[in-house]
């Protein structure tokens, strides 16, 4: 796996970088100090996951996040900030942001909800435990998407990662038109009425989307 690091906080992203190399000594990992910096690195490599500070210098996460995604960036986003009321939580996860960690968690809780990013599932505090991983299911194994197509599936996955609608269609070689209609019938499978009620739903029951 190939993660991309960006915060403006030296300290925290050394840190942070050997904790992920000891989770995982095989992880690929590159970091960056600013917007810029990261938009240049996701236009000239392939990111699995990009761990994103909502807080840096040049601008706040929501713009950061239409930024990388500007440069071609279509790996999941997940949020670590210092600040963590649920409105900007949930302003993330309204971005396109496919979890959430505070930065203020011990360790152990750290480690615990990086391991569930890792594994393919939304990390948000208050949804998911910072204790205990939470068990993962797989969402062709849920009876409500039982009557969703393979393809209805993966558009599911991808905006689960936090693609737009036309970076998705892009992705999959379908029309945006297609790709809106496809949602509309998950979101009427999982009985929410959009992407963010959809992630919420997906961090408390454990869904791995990626």
């Amino acid at each position: 796996m190939h993660v991309l690091m960006v915060d403006d906080h030296v300290m925290f992203l050394q840190g942070l970088r050997s904790l992920l190399g000891l989770m995982l000594p095989g992880l690929r990992v590159d970091t960056a100090h600013s917007i810029e910096s990261a938009a240049l690195q996701v236009a000239s490599a392939n990111h699995d996951l990009v761990l994103l500070d909502w807080h840096l210098a040049e601008g706040d996460g929501d713009q950061a996040i239409e930024r990388l995604r500007e440069a071609g960036c279509l790996a999941r986003i997940v949020v670590l900030s210092g600040e963590t009321d649920a409105a900007l939580i949930r302003r993330s996860v309204d971005c396109g942001a496919a979890g959430f960690v505070p930065k203020q968690y011990s360790s152990e809780q750290m480690i615990t909800a990086l391991e569930q990013v890792l594994a393919g599932q939304i990390f948000l505090p208050f949804e998911t435990p910072p204790d205990a991983p939470v068990a993962t299911r797989e969402p062709e194994s849920d009876p409500r998407l039982a009557g969703l197509t393979p393809r209805q599936i993966d558009v599911y996955r991808a905006a689960a990662r936090g693609l737009s609608n036309k970076l998705i269609a892009r992705e999959l070689g379908i029309a945006p038109s297609t790709v809106k209609s496809h949602l509309s019938a998950v979101f009427s499978a999982l009985g929410v009425a959009n992407r963010t009620e959809a992630a919420y739903q997906a961090s408390r029951e454990g869904l791995r989307l990626f």
